[in-house]
């Protein structure tokens, strides 16, 4: 077959002409039906697309079906590598199904994040994966009354009954303080985003503080700092030393960002890891084990949380309507020479 004039647009009676297959058979791959299809069937068609530049018309998909193979993705802070962590596995299982996934990044804002499920809800999505801010429970809620799978990642709305994907912070945190106690470290102190709205955050600081207070460590500290603001982090780590100077005493981050925002400071005032003080905290990020001696985390297994997060949308969408799930993976605890026994 000739190749068509650029000004002529490929169709799918094209790709079924070039694959050799029926146009309905083209149909189901692009719809993510490939359990119904045959690898060398599904090998020519995909031979096909690329050999015509074919492109899919999503709103032509949408017109002639009740769908516009369309998914929202609202993200707290899409420069935070968790996130796009979670966006590329949620990103993977899209590509699969056939759809194009639109990211919004509202930097923990709450009026931005109202702006975005607005917008999305105008582009007809079809269903909505958001790391949310706590803070627009009855747009989300609407979304639900519309019949609009909505999935939550990390940040739980108990009172809004949809699916919840995260880590076990139960588990990660009281191993993590346990370990850490078991290395003879009787200071600890907790640095965490402020707490309000975000349950991950509040779920750590619970488990951090009744961890220490089973233990027999009532004296443990909790310190929540706004990252946009370094002088707050530097007057916080401030009294965490002054009130402990000469004990043995650790760090634990609630995130990587606040972990890594902790570590530069103490670099700046020329303090040694783990010399001075222990660190360790949740997110092992590339650089966790580059910055000397090694930096302790908790790993999450962040790609796996956003593939199983958007195949709940799927499997919403394909006509689940059982209750409500939480599901929940353990964090594995990584331990590096930042957290070493105390001598």
């Amino acid at each position: 077959m000739a190749k068509k004039k650029q000004t002529e647009r490929v169709t799918i009676i094209d790709v079924a002409r070039v694959a050799g297959v029926s146009k309905t058979t083209v149909s189901r791959y692009l719809s993510g039906q490939y359990h119904v299809l045959s690898e060398n069937t599904k090998h020519r068609i995909e031979k096909a697309i690329q050999q015509l530049n074919y492109r899919p018309n999503q709103m032509a998909r949408g017109l002639k079906g009740d769908r516009s193979y369309l998914i929202g993705m609202v993200v707290a802070d899409i420069t935070n590598p968790f996130s796009t962590a979670i966006l590329r596995g949620a990103e993977d299982v899209c590509k699969k199904k056939g759809y194009s996934l639109m990211v919004c990044n509202t930097d923990n804002d709450p009026a931005k994040e109202r702006d975005y499920i607005f917008m999305l809800q105008s582009h007809r999505i079809d269903g909505l994966l958001i790391n949310t801010t706590g803070h627009n429970n009855e747009f989300l809620r609407e979304l639900a009354n519309d019949r609009i799978p909505v999935v939550l990642v990390d940040r739980k709305v108990p009172e809004l009954g949809f699916d919840t994907i995260g880590l076990d912070n139960e588990q990660a945190t009281g191993e993590a303080v346990h370990f850490i106690l078991h290395q003879g470290y009787g200071q600890v102190a907790f640095f965490s985003e402020p707490l309000a709205g975000v349950s991950s955050r509040q779920e750590r600081a619970a488990v951090f503080a009744r961890v220490l207070n089973q233990c027999g460590y009532p004296d443990h500290h909790l310190y929540e700092v706004d990252l946009q603001s370094p002088e707050q982090l530097n007057d916080a780590l401030d009294s965490f030393l002054k009130r402990t100077e000469g004990r043995k005493r650790a760090i634990f981050a609630a995130n990587g960002v606040v972990m890594l925002k902790l570590i530069r400071s103490l670099q700046l005032k020329k303090l040694s890891i783990p010399e001075d003080l222990a660190v360790m905290g949740f997110d092992d990020f590339e650089w966790a084990p580059l910055i000397a001696p090694g930096i302790t985390t908790i790993a999450q297994p962040t790609y796996q949380i956003g593939v199983t997060a958007m195949e709940r949308i799927f499997q919403r969408l394909d006509g689940d309507d059982s209750p409500a799930q939480n599901i929940a993976f353990a964090g594995k605890l990584i331990v590096r020479g930042s957290t070493p026994p105390v001598k």
